[in-house]
C-alpha cells in the first residue's frame, strides 16, 4: 500500500480533457406497481430486451420514474476524478450558456470549466446490470475546432494548451467532427511543449463505419510519435477492435485479453491499449509490457452510468506518478468500484481504502 500513498501524497499535473458536455436525466422502469408510493423496479436489462422483443408485432409501454438529473460525458466524467483527488482539470466542453447548467454548477469550484455552449441530452434507462442510454447529440457532433478558435482566440488557445501533463478526447463515436477536433489539438503542439500522453475513449465503436474507424486510427498513429498514445475500451468496444482489424474474438479472459491486446496495439501502431470489464481490467504498453488486475464484482451498485469513464479518470491520474501498468489498473479498478457503489468519485482517503480492500493489488 505504501506505493499507493507515496503516489497520491505526491499527486500532481496538468490534465485538459475535451470536449463534450452531456446532461443525463436517468431513469428506472417500474416492472410492478403495487401502490403510490411502493413499486419494484426492473433489475435487469436483458428483462427490458426481452419485454421489447415480446411486443414487437405491437408497441412497448413502461412507466418511468426519475432517479437523477446529472452531469455527463467523458470530459466531466473523467476530469471530476481528478478534481476529487486534488487536482483542477481543464475542461472545455458543452456546459450551458449564457450561464452554466445547473447540472454543473458543483464543478465550477473544482474544475476549469469552459463552456463553448449548451450541452447534449442523454435519456439513461439504469438497470442493476447495465444501462440503455439515449442521447440527441446535436450540440456534441456540431461541435468543431473552429468554435474552439472562436471562443478562445490565439492567445487563449496557446495558454489552454501549455504545460499540459495529459490530454484528453472522448467519445469518437459520438463526435462528427472528431478528426477536425484531434487535428486542431495536434496543430498547438507546433510550438508548445507537448504533453507526456494523449488518452482516447472511442465510446460505441460499432456506431462508426469502418472507413471512418480506420481513418481516425491512422490519424491517431500519426501523431503517436511524438506524444504516445492510449486507447481506452471496455469489453464490447475491445472485441469490436479485434473484429475490425482482423483478430477475431478471443476469450474473454485476462490472459487472452492481455495478449491479444498486444497483438493489436502493435497492428494498431500505437503506445497503450487498455481494457476495463466488470471482472477484470489489461493493459499493453510498447515500453513497460503487459498486466492486468483482477476486479471485484461490486454488491449494493446505485450508479453505472459513468463507470467506464470514472475508470478512464482512475488510469489518467494514475498515469501522472511512477507506478507500473499493473499498479495502474488498481488505481482504475478501485475508482470504478468506489463510483458503483457511492455514486461518485472518491477522495484520496477513499482510494486508498478502496485498494486496500481489493483482492488483487
Amino acid at each position: 500500500m505504501k506505493t499507493y500513498t507515496d503516489f497520491l501524497e505526491n499527486l500532481q499535473g496538468k490534465i485538459l480533457l475535451g470536449c463534450d458536455g452531456f446532461v443525463d436525466e436517468t431513469y428506472e422502469i417500474v416492472e410492478v406497481r403495487k401502490s403510490q408510493a411502493d413499486f419494484t423496479p426492473m433489475k435487469k436489462l436483458r428483462q427490458f430486451g426481452e419485454l421489447i422483443v415480446a411486443r414487437a408485432d405491437g408497441g412497448v409501454g413502461v412507466e418511468l420514474v426519475p432517479k437523477r438529473r446529472c452531469e455527463g460525458g467523458f470530459a466531466i466524467n473523467t476530469g471530476k476524478v481528478a478534481a476529487c483527488l486534488g487536482l483542477k482539470p481543464l475542461l472545455p466542453g458543452l456546459y450551458g450558456s449564457p450561464i452554466i447548467d445547473p447540472a454543473y454548477e458543483e464543478f465550477q469550484d473544482i474544475c476549469e470549466l469552459a463552456s463553448l455552449g449548451n450541452p447534449a441530452l442523454t435519456i439513461a434507462l439504469e438497470f442493476g446490470d447495465g444501462k440503455v442510454l439515449m442521447s440527441n447529440l446535436e450540440a456534441v457532433s456540431s461541435l468543431t475546432w473552429k468554435d474552439f478558435q472562436k471562443h478562445f482566440g490565439e492567445e487563449k488557445l496557446k495558454g489552454l494548451f501549455s504545460d499540459v501533463d495529459i490530454l484528453g478526447l472522448g467519445y469518437w463515436s459520438l463526435t462528427a467532427h472528431f478528426d477536425d477536433l484531434f487535428e486542431g489539438f495536434m496543430g498547438q503542439y507546433e510550438t508548445v511543449q507537448p504533453p507526456r500522453r494523449m488518452f482516447f475513449d472511442f465510446a460505441d465503436i460499432k456506431k462508426k463505419s469502418n472507413e471512418s474507424f480506420m481513418k481516425s486510427l491512422a490519424l491517431i498513429r500519426s501523431f503517436n510519435g511524438k506524444i504516445p498514445m492510449t486507447l481506452s475500451l471496455n469489453e464490447h468496444e475491445v472485441l469490436e477492435l479485434f473484429s475490425r482489424i482482423g483478430l477475431g474474438h478471443p476469450e474473454l479472459t485476462p490472459e487472452a485479453i492481455t495478449s491479444a491486446l498486444t497483438t493489436a496495439r502493435e497492428k494498431i501502431g500505437i503506445d497503450e491499449l487498455v481494457v476495463h470489464t466488470p471482472d477484470f481490467a489489461a493493459a499493453s504498453n510498447a515500453t513497460e509490457g503487459e498486466a492486468y488486475a483482477i476486479q471485484d464484482r461490486q454488491s449494493n451498485v446505485i450508479r453505472l452510468a459513468g463507470a467506464g469513464d470514472s475508470f478512464n479518470g482512475g488510469y489518467l491520474c494514475a498515469s501522472l506518478g511512477d507506478l507500473t501498468p499493473k499498479e495502474r489498473l488498481v488505481v482504475a479498478n478501485a475508482v470504478a468500484a468506489f463510483f458503483v457503489t457511492h455514486g461518485t468519485a472518491p477522495d484520496k482517503a477513499a482510494l486508498l481504502a478502496q485498494i486496500e480492500k481489493a483482492s488483487d493489488k
